[in-house]
């Protein structure tokens, strides 16, 4: 359906009115009131819908006011208790209020089911749209004494939330000095713009043959302030400056120069891995950046393995799925690398040219002494080598462990106890000739 088309709207479908005209920050102070006497807690969550301006642009205000309305319906209906509230503080940003909380658990579980509401198409008459909703969560009182700042804490903490998987963000979580989530990507992409960011090497094992087949590339702050950097905290701190395009092409060509180095003078001929959020893809000429790269150093496609975060949003965008079809193309590999894609997503996945899955094992503790931890991973390995995929075991504890993935069917891991992150330098001394 064409902009020129546009759906009607629902009939009959009122605009929202807020619950007895009352502003939205004097209902907030009021429940802090409340809650402040009881000595009790709230979450405020903020929610990015991230639609609703695009369709006000494609089918204009009318519309946006309906999508909304009906997007407002879906959470008191589903999401929230009698005693909460919603605000609406822009065209895209409405305020969820928890009005009692007992601990942040309450306030997460509560954004994961916003999210998965959220998640669900949007029918505008014919037109499906989805929303693309991020999270941040603020608590009183133990974040913030005011409504005022338990909202702008709230915003801090959305906007940090775009550039993780979850797409939820509690304010200052796991910051023990107690800085700002807003500083901290200030900091961020003065690194990116500053050039500061370097790359460190982990070497990636053929369990089968017992030696070195590749590297990831990660990045790490040159001043030493912080150790590895999580490629979706990088992209939402470039998002933020404009200086995606920028990064992308820095981290493609400086991690395929070293590539290169490594087959040139150590005799490493070795393939390459970088991580990437599945919004990257979303990014126009991301393709044909890579293919420049690649000619630029003179690296086979093979040998570069893009290793896609989030793949759940891919199904939502056919325009990432399209820049994923021209990667294969290419001949670049495609790797997923999503600890939180839930079991339904393999049947879409198993559509698309992927070549390989990593498994991160943190998460299932001593596994090698659980009989059941273990079959659930024998199954997972024989799924995935169904969808003909090779799986790729990272967190690896010790050489036992490593010998047992073999045994189950394993094809290569990723493992501190083989090969922590190092610099180029250090990584051909230890791995060459």
């Amino acid at each position: 359906m064409s902009p020129a088309d546009p759906p009607a709207p629902d009939a009959g479908r009122a605009a929202p009115v807020p619950a007895a005209e009352v502003p939205f920050l004097e209902r907030l102070r009021r429940c802090i009131e409340q809650r402040h006497a009881d000595g009790q807690s709230l979450a405020l969550l903020l929610v990015d819908c991230g639609v609703i301006g695009r369709i006000d642009a494609l089918w204009g205000y009318q519309i946006g006011d309906a999508a909304r309305a009906r997007i407002i319906a879906s959470l008191r209906a589903e999401v929230l208790r009698p005693d909460d509230f919603v605000g609406e503080l822009g065209r895209d940003h409405l305020a969820c209020v928890l009005s009692l909380v007992e601990g942040p658990q309450l306030a997460l579980l509560a954004a994961e089911k916003l999210l998965r509401t959220m998640n669900a198409p949007l029918w505008l008459g014919e037109a499906e749209v989805y929303a693309s909703p991020s999270v941040g969560i603020a608590r009183f009182p133990e974040t913030a004494d005011s409504a005022e700042s338990l909202l702008r804490q709230a915003r801090s903490a959305c906007a940090a939330a775009g550039g993780l998987n979850s797409h939820v963000a509690l304010y200052d979580e796991g910051q023990g000095s107690g800085t700002s989530l807003l500083v901290e990507e200030g900091r961020l992409r003065s690194a990116i713009a500053e050039d500061a960011l370097d790359l460190v090497f982990q070497p990636q094992f053929d369990l089968r043959f017992g030696q070195i087949m590749g590297v990831e590339a990660m990045l790490r702050w040159r001043d030493g302030s912080r150790d590895l950097v999580p490629m979706r905290d990088a992209i939402a701190a470039a998002e933020a400056g404009g200086l995606v395009p920028k990064m992308i092409s820095s981290l493609l060509n400086r991690a395929l120069r070293n590539c290169s180095e490594f087959r040139q003078s150590a005799g490493l001929d070795l393939r390459i891995a970088i991580n990437l959020p599945a919004r990257c893809l979303l990014e126009p000429g991301l393709a044909e950046l890579v293919e420049r790269a690649l000619r630029t150093w003179s690296l086979r496609p093979g040998r570069l393995m893009l290793e896609i975060e989030d793949t759940l949003a891919l199904q939502a965008h056919a325009e990432a799925q399209a820049v994923i079809l021209r990667l294969h193309e290419i001949g670049v590999k495609l790797s997923i690398d999503d600890p939180r894609a839930p079991l339904s997503s393999l049947f879409w996945l198993a559509t698309m040219p992927f070549q390989e899955l990593k498994i991160d094992l943190s998460v299932a503790h001593d596994w090698t002494a659980q009989a059941r931890s273990e079959g659930v991973l024998r199954s997972l390995i024989e799924l995935v080598h169904h969808l003909q995929l090779d799986v790729v075991a990272i967190a690896v504890a010790d050489d036992a462990a490593a010998a047992r993935l073999l045994e189950l069917g394993c094809d290569f891991m990723q493992a501190d106890f083989k090969g922590p992150p190092v610099d180029a330098e250090e990584f051909v001394a230890r791995f060459a000739g």
